[in-house]
């Protein structure tokens, strides 16, 4: 089943293709839209995946999912939130993210934090269907591993003592909430 994923960001897709086991998954540029950019100037996760999945669904009609992730921080009153892809500033760099966060967090001693991804999904008819991931850990106080999408290299997973970055893309994948929220897609997927 081809589906259509509203992004451009290609380390999400490279993720996204892995968990789904489905190489037919394209994104908007392979389809002609080169410009496709969304404001995720929404208040929750669900409202930016679910604009930015029904942009794409009103531009072709498709099968189309989009995801909307977020780093809560106990510390910092669970920011930065809906804005973690934009926390430093609007072109920020993930490294300029993660600096940003790490300086935030340098005189705290509570740490804890967790990611939270939503999918938004709208069939042919347009029904919508959402589906959410969590994974629970902490913000080590420096970088670790050669990974170097997001905050990877700086959240550690409860249970673990590796940060994201460090682990293999299967070891990831296994746990991460982005493979939590996946999962419940994919069984959907695999209902229809």
């Amino acid at each position: 089943m081809e589906l259509l994923f509203a992004t451009g960001n290609k380390d999400k897709l490279k993720e996204v293709k892995e968990m789904l086991s489905n190489d037919s998954i394209k994104v908007p540029i392979d389809i002609g839209i080169s410009n496709f950019d969304v404001v995720e100037d929404g208040n929750t996760l669900e409202e930016n995946s679910y604009k930015k999945a029904s942009a794409l669904y009103q531009l072709t009609g498709r099968a189309v999912f989009a995801d909307d992730t977020g780093l809560f921080v106990k510390a910092l009153d669970n920011r930065p939130g809906v804005h973690s892809h934009r926390y430093a500033s609007a072109n920020a760099t993930y490294e300029d993210n993660r600096k940003k966060l790490l300086d935030e967090l340098s005189n705290k001693d509570d740490r804890s934090a967790y990611f939270e991804t939503v999918i938004s999904y709208i069939n042919l008819k347009g029904e919508v269907f959402r589906f959410t991931g969590r994974l629970d850990g902490y913000i080590s106080e420096i970088e670790k591993g050669s990974g170097e999408f997001g905050y990877d290299k700086i959240f550690i997973p409860e249970n673990s003592q590796k940060s994201l970055a460090e682990m293999t893309i299967e070891e990831k994948n296994q746990i991460s909430h982005r493979a939590r929220a996946m999962a419940k897609f994919k069984k959907l997927l695999g209902e229809i």
